[in-house]
């Protein structure tokens, strides 16, 4: 359990500093950034200082090892400020605001210095509540920190919640990270504050305080990072979905736009087949043509293929968009057949739906889905309606 304990701990390690260098790199100096820069440099530099390999070969905290406890929750305090002033700037950053949260946590980190040197706790870092919580102070000294935490933490949650629902995607998604970071961190803070005050109390609870607060404040690490990364990587990940969104629609339109293209090839600007082509380009000129030929084949409409294939589909059980769609492809198919043989029906023009580009566009895909030159082929002359 300590082994499994000790990789998560290594692997939140490196997840939080690999969150350093992505995000700095791309960092601009303004408030907001440099507080975020600020929170994942303090949250990576807590976790690693309490790596025992690590603070053991450190001098300084070699001779006195519980001091790195005093560096490490110091540090979250400072981490954990950051992000309140990085929420503070994104919902609407006022000099009270900043400095009326900046008051609390320098009180709590001076509160927590003083206890801490008061207490003298002894050489025990690796189990520290467990060792020192019955101590005078030591048990002030750690509900003194992880009441800052949770102050901060249900600061950082009603602000973040607050705001996600106004923001704009990626930073909504970061938002509601920070808001699930800050229930983690609850758990984190209420589970070592039980802990200890029970062993003040004389009855420590049976399993190790170090390994379950450890891994609940990873998580907390790892939703915070992933929250204060999610701008940078959350609009990579729109971005992709919305290609991906592209082209899964241009692949259900693009048989009936090769259709129009054979029939009608000087109606298209770009070939369906063209390579190179932006899918964004190919997605827009698709679908602006197949509504300009759709135009184009108003003197070629059969008013009777429509009706029939109505009563068809409406006698297979059809209805509501699809039933309208059948209509429009097996018309479709009429009069690009008609178009093609030139023969022109003479019924005259035709109107077009008055839809928005997204709803012409779901129209379109449709239709393209049970569109088929030979559609009109399989209707029987007369279907009783």
């Amino acid at each position: 359990m300590t082994r499994l304990v000790r990789i998560f701990h290594l692997v939140v390690i490196a997840f939080a500093w690999i969150g350093v260098v992505y995000k700095l790199s791309r960092m601009r100096r303004t408030f907001g950034q440099i507080s975020l820069g600020l929170a994942l440099v303090f949250f990576a530099t807590a976790l690693t200082v309490g790596l025992p390999p690590l603070y053991q070969r450190i001098p300084v905290f070699a001779a006195e090892p519980s001091l790195v406890r005093l560096v490490q929750h110091s540090t979250v305090v400072l981490a954990v400020f950051c992000v309140q002033m990085l929420v503070v700037d994104l919902t609407g950053r006022t000099r009270g605001k900043v400095w009326s949260r900046a008051v609390i946590a320098a009180v709590f980190l001076v509160t927590m210095v003083g206890l801490f040197i008061y207490a003298a706790p002894g050489d025990d870092a690796e189990d520290f509540v467990r060792a020192y919580a019955s101590w005078p102070f030591v048990t002030e000294y750690l509900l003194t920190f992880l009441g800052c935490i949770a102050v901060a933490l249900a600061d950082i949650s009603g602000l973040s919640l607050r705001f996600s629902g106004a923001a704009e995607k990626p930073l909504r998604l970061g938002l509601r990270l920070w808001a699930t970071a800050s229930f983690m961190g609850f758990a984190f803070a209420v589970h070592k504050a039980g802990f200890a005050l029970a062993t003040r109390l004389g009855s420590t609870p049976p399993w190790q305080e170090g390994p379950v607060s450890t891994a609940l404040s990873g998580l907390t690490l790892v939703f915070l990072v992933a929250g204060l990364t999610a701008y940078s990587w959350g609009s990579k990940i729109s971005e992709v979905r919305h290609r991906w969104r592209q082209r899964r629609t241009y692949r259900a339109l693009l048989p009936l736009w090769r259709e129009f293209y054979t029939v009608m090839p000087d109606l298209v600007l770009v070939p369906p087949d063209a390579r190179g082509v932006p899918i964004d380009v190919r997605l827009y000129r698709c679908v602006i043509e197949i509504l300009d030929g759709r135009l184009a084949l108003r003197a070629y409409w059969d008013d009777e293929v429509a009706r029939t294939a109505r009563r068809q589909a409406i006698a297979d059980g059809v209805t509501g968009d699809d039933l309208e769609a059948k209509v429009e492809a097996a018309a479709l198919a009429a009069a690009l057949d008609a178009r093609r043989r030139g023969q022109p029906t003479g019924q005259g023009p035709r109107e077009t739906p008055d839809l928005d580009v997204t709803e012409e566009i779901h129209r379109l895909v449709r239709v393209a889905r049970v569109f088929s030159p030979r559609a009109t082929a399989a209707l029987p002359a007369d279907v009783p309606g």
